[in-house]
């Protein structure tokens, strides 16, 4: 399998197994932005691919229903904000509490590795919505409070 077929079927997994799983959460936007606004506060999560394929990772982030109230980007609208304006969020699967503030889904081989056979894209993108169900609220419902 190419890396090219690769990063094809795990989108294909993530868009068919998780992107449900967060529009059941109330989560809108579209592959690989998404945010969920509610009265007291806007939620997000992005996917992000290695630029070197084989693996992605999945962050989180919150910030109060107006979105920014300072810093450079505070006059951005929150339907243009995602993960990547936000300074204090969370990796999926990493355990910060542990010292490991990094975690990465690998699904293939990165550019420079030679083809591999197909991995189960499906169980990671399932992995993906376990860690969106233990690590991802938990930590929104906690982060809400400080908000």
């Amino acid at each position: 399998m190419t890396h090219k077929e690769h990063r094809q079927a795990m989108e294909t997994a993530l868009k068919s197994i998780l992107v449900p799983d967060l529009r059941a959460r109330g989560f809108r936007g579209s592959f690989p932005h998404f945010r969920r606004q509610t009265d007291d506060r806007v939620d997000f999560l992005s996917i992000q691919f290695k630029r070197s394929g084989g693996s992605f990772c999945v962050e989180i982030g919150q910030t109060g229903p107006d979105g920014l109230t300072e810093g450079p980007f505070r006059d951005r609208p929150v339907a243009k904000l995602d993960v990547t304006y936000l300074k204090d969020r969370l990796r999926l699967g990493s355990r910060p509490h542990e010292g490991i503030s990094d975690h990465w889904y690998v699904f293939g081989p990165a550019s420079y590795d030679p083809p591999a056979p197909m991995s189960d894209h499906d169980a990671i993108a399932r992995d993906v919505v376990g860690h969106v169900e233990t690590d991802g609220e938990a930590w929104w419902n906690t982060h809400a409070r400080t908000l």
